[in-house]
């Protein structure tokens, strides 16, 4: 009989505004990684639920509409899915101070040339596309991808 697992899931959005996107620049955990806002769910909350509540919490803005454009299955000690939103209207100001780290604007040309989580980095190229995709991610426990594939959906 095969054994059921227990997924840890979380979310994460990469807000468009002209030729940029805005990422958080973690200061202590994570190395000073960059990643878009996001993180992880809360007792009955849907993906949608999770990601509008996470992105206010974090930049003070209020997405309109995120679209899901991917989602992201890992596992290196633990399993997880992350659901990957795009987004490119929001409202309300954006917070100054972060607890976590720095939130900036980066171009999107420039993402590749960023420190990001290794998983990130691959699906990168396939954000705001008119196809959604899933990933599959073996990590090492320093959240370094040892093997992936993506497929379109």
């Amino acid at each position: 009989m095969k054994e059921r697992v227990s997924h840890l899931n979380a979310t994460a959005c990469y807000l468009k505004e002209e030729d940029s996107v805005l990422m958080i620049k973690f200061s202590k955990k994570w190395g000073r990684v960059y990643a878009p806002p996001g993180g992880k769910f809360e007792s009955g909350e849907a993906p949608l639920d999770c990601i509008m509540r996470e992105f206010t919490e974090e930049t003070g803005l209020t997405l309109i509409n995120p679209r899901l454009q991917g989602i992201s299955y890992w596992k290196d000690s633990a399993e997880g899915i992350i659901f990957i939103y795009t987004a490119e209207k929001y409202r309300g100001e954006l917070n100054k101070i972060y607890s976590e780290g720095e939130l900036e604007w980066i171009k999107i040309d420039d993402l590749p040339s960023i420190k990001q989580f290794s998983q990130n980095e691959k699906f990168t190229p396939y954000l705001f596309k008119e196809e959604r995709f899933e990933g599959k991610f073996l990590l090492n426990d320093s959240c370094e991808v040892l093997k992936f594939e993506i497929r379109k959906m």
